[in-house]
């Protein structure tokens, strides 16, 4: 079997997430070890307990799809699940690098290993922090939440912006089994399953579920025909679930791969190299033939002419145990994990059939956690939770830079050999230990106040080395390291190793008024925090004879926010109508992103501009978000959220400067003659890459259509209903260009139409269906950059285009 990927499958709790957290009773935690399993269509005109909680009791902001919903409309991937909830947008590209974002914000510099996200992502009460845990298909989901607003005062990890919440299903005491079988263009396969039932009648019980999907790539290599961006990869959990007289326990392994081509960028046209200052550069074309002697190839983004891409490679593994103890009216809660991130990405040496170099991060990142909380019964008028949460975390990001056949032409130094190879070992580990409490207090039926305090101390620790690997009979050793470093490597260094350790304040006073049985008022004040982020890129800074002049940053500030909210819940006609909107307005100090240094000079005193990973003074979150359902009549709802969203530098005096700024000096400059800028400022500006508004809305219909198929055969003599859903998400204008630049580009509105119909038994025990992912193939685009002498006009187009097919699920009790 090739390698392929888990989609995210760990291990945790049943317990619910909402403003305070309390473990059931034992005789619930019974309870939901027998409940059925996902029945497609079963809560349609009513509220599951989970959706109740978060929709109409929980006074925070919040979003939550269903199992029967992602079951139903083939909601695999974050990216498809998104669509449902109002401000998060899962930025998923590939397993090492991708910025995850509630609220317009993640992780603001750096690959992500060693570096912080201001968002949390949690399966079954367990906290993932490297983004890699976030890749890939997700099977045998209960309920998909997200929680907005500082968090962590009520158990796991403390993030400042939001938390991303996976529920999936527990074992079952019944024995049953689900198959599931998609297939789709670009012969797109998806095999899905769990069996389940008890090893001990009512006493311990199991489930195993896994899946695997692939699929050719859309885009081809015009040379070698490689299909890039294709699917390929697969996972398997497996749990053990214990129900005892005061105990319960849950047991969960996970393992997984994926094995896929990820070329990420295509080009659409020759650079255009105009500087700021009105001068011209060397376009891409020109600098291609003069040093090389070749023509561009294509200028079509679908027809690359990739050289040596390869298989992105990445693996999950992991497991947990959630015991729950009832001590008398209370319960104590234990949950021990253990999660293994390992990514191993190959990437192209070069494109327009160019093969100068391949650069590329290979990361590890290994997770311990523990958790012990205990808690009170919930519906009581005083309620609380408290408990400690303890965190450790170890990264490598080994990177390389191996040179091609091409760069010594290239770069004009014949040392330059084909295989050269410049290594760097970063490396980062973080310790945290919290105390956390939170409490809520019932004055009446009415009014209600939850106060939350987590106290966490963080250690961070980190360091760089570099080396090369070269050999060469030729060229002395100071030759081939002058060449090295001529293509952009960075010598030998080793920057030793640092550590900052920070105490860190965690709050929320969150009041609620329940002014009437279908209006919940409620506010929010949140003090949030964030540990230093590690640049595991960190390098010297040289000077023109190659001295050395310092060193960048190894650690990052601490960052910190404030967040003051104010929402309304509401529901109508006996819950048929649910249209619930939370203003906000956050200010993040220290956010962590790409900074310029200029205070380092050459020998001859020119100022050298140094982009590091630092800390932005202030930047400012504000907007609304809503979300909502309506079912006007029997088996017929609708679904709407969206969001408002604005991200703005307040203070950001020495930003990072765009290409077409960096224009040269001449050596005997005129008078009067205006040096580039090493810095420009972006305070009182918008954060590129996101939409100010965005929304989705859907429909789900159901018709009985009794037993009409009975005339083919006995065994179709069972009545069955039709059913059909359409949901469309729609995003404003997207800037992707620095405001400075010369050139801008804006990526224009666009809608994704998602529709689906189908048959299913009444049973639930056999549906078919029929789906369509992006319906009208919308093609969009993430990323955008023209001006390069070395590179030429080039886009960052969508990972998946329009997909459609058909599933059968069949379900065996």
């Amino acid at each position: 079997m090739s390698q392929r990927f888990l989609g995210l499958l760990s291990g945790g709790s049943v317990a619910a997430y909402v403003a305070i957290t309390a473990i059931p009773a034992t005789s619930a935690m019974g309870q939901e070890a027998q409940v059925e399993d996902v029945r497609v269509g079963a809560h349609q005109d009513g509220l599951t307990r989970r959706e109740e909680s978060v929709l109409l009791k929980t006074p925070r902001s919040a979003g939550i799809v269903n199992a029967e919903t992602i079951v139903e409309q083939h909601l695999e991937r974050l990216s498809d699940l998104s669509q449902l909830v109002p401000n998060y947008r899962p930025n998923i590209s590939n397993p090492q690098t991708s910025t995850p974002a509630i609220r317009g914000v993640g992780v603001g510099a750096g690959t992500g290993l060693g570096a912080e996200s201001d968002t949390g992502f949690i399966i079954d009460n367990v906290f993932y922090k490297a983004v890699g845990f976030q890749w890939g298909d997700f099977n045998d989901v209960e309920s998909f939440e997200l929680g907005l607003g500082p968090q962590g005062t009520a158990g796991g990890k403390n993030t400042t912006v939001g938390n991303v919440n996976i529920r999936t299903q527990l074992p079952s005491f019944e024995r049953k089994a689900t198959f599931e079988t998609s297939f789709g263009n670009y012969r797109h396969i998806i095999e899905k399953g769990n069996i389940t039932g008890p090893i001990i009648d009512d006493k311990l019980a199991y489930r195993v579920a896994f899946y695997l999907d692939q699929s050719d790539g859309w885009v081809h290599d015009q040379v070698t025909g490689a299909g890039y961006l294709n699917n390929d990869r697969w996972g398997v959990r497996g749990q053990l679930y214990y129900v005892g007289d005061e105990i319960t326990d849950r047991v969960i392994f996970f393992t997984g791969e994926s094995h896929e081509r990820k070329w990420g960028t295509g080009a659409v046209g020759d650079s255009l190299a105009i500087y700021a200052n009105g001068t011209l550069g060397t376009p891409f074309s020109r600098t291609l033939f003069q040093k090389l002697g070749r023509p561009i190839l294509t200028f079509d983004p679908y027809k690359p002419f990739v050289t040596g891409e390869g298989a992105h490679q990445a693996q999950v593994s992991g497991a947990s145990n959630e015991l729950n103890w009832q001590i008398g009216e209370n319960t104590l809660t234990s949950i021990s994990a253990w999660g293994a991130f390992t990514n191993h990405p190959h990437n192209s040496r070069g494109e327009q059939e160019v093969e100068l170099s391949d650069s590329h991060g290979n990361g590890t990142a290994v997770q311990l956690s523990q958790e012990i909380r205990l808690a009170s019964p919930k519906d009581q008028k005083f309620e609380w939770i408290g408990g400690l949460f303890a965190f450790y975390e170890k990264v490598w990001a080994y990177s390389e830079l191996i040179f091609g056949t091409d760069a010594a032409r290239w770069y004009n130094n014949p040392a330059l050999l084909p295989g050269f190879n410049q290594h760097t070992d970063g490396k980062a580990r973080t310790f945290n230990i919290a105390g956390f409490g939170q409490t809520t207090y019932h004055f009446d039926d009415r009014a209600t106040l939850t106060f939350g305090l987590r106290n966490g101390y963080e250690i961070k620790e980190g360091s760089d080395f570099a080396w090369e690997q070269a050999w060469s009979t030729t060229y002395s050793s100071s030759q081939v390291d002058k060449a090295i470093r001529g293509g952009g490597g960075g010598g030998f260094f080793d920057t030793g190793g640092q550590s900052v350790a920070r105490n860190m304040l965690t709050g929320i006073v969150n009041p609620s008024y329940k002014y009437d049985d279908n209006i919940l008022l409620y506010g929010l004040v949140g003090r949030g925090e964030k540990a230093a982020a590690v640049n595991t890129g960190a390098k010297p800074i040289l000077g023109s004879q190659s001295n050395l002049l310092g060193w960048q940053p190894l650690l990052t500030k601490a960052e910190y926010n404030w967040d003051y909210e104010f929402g309304v819940k509401t529901n109508w006609f006996d819950n048929k109508l649910i249209a619930n909107f939370n203003l906000y307005w956050t200010d993040i100090f220290n956010w962590q992103a790409n900074l310029t240094d200029s205070s380092y000079r050459d020998a001859n005193g020119q100022p050298l501009a140094q982009t590091y990973v630092g800390a932005v003074p202030h930047v400012r979150l504000r907007g609304f978000e809503y979300t909502g359902r309506w079912n006007p009549v029997e088996r017929l709802s609708f679904t709407f959220n969206g969001a408002y969203t604005e991200v703005r530098y307040v203070k950001f005096p020495n930003g990072p400067v765009p290409v077409d700024w960096n224009w040269s000096t001449p050596s005997s400059a005129p008078a009067g003659f205006l040096a580039a800028p090493l810095s420009l400022s972006r305070s009182n500006t918008r954060l590129e890459g996101l939409p100010m508004w965005a929304f989705n809305v859907g429909a789900n219909y159901t018709h009985p259509l009794g037993s009409f198929l009975r005339d083919i055969g006995p065994w179709w003599d069972r009545p069955v209903s039709g059913f059909g859903y359409i949901n469309l998400a729609w995003q404003d204008k997207t800037r992707l260009t620095n405001p400075w630049s010369v050139f801008q580009y804006w990526q224009p509105a666009y809608s994704l139409v998602n529709v689906g119909v189908g048959l299913r038994s009444d049973d639930e025990k056999y549906s078919i269906s029929a789906w369509a992912k992006n319906v009208f193939d919308a093609r969009y685009i993430s990323g955008w950059a023209a001006f390069s002498s070395t590179t030429g006009a080039t886009i960052t187009p969508q990972l998946q285009p329009r997909y459609f097919g058909c599933t059968l699920l069949v379900r065996l009790d």
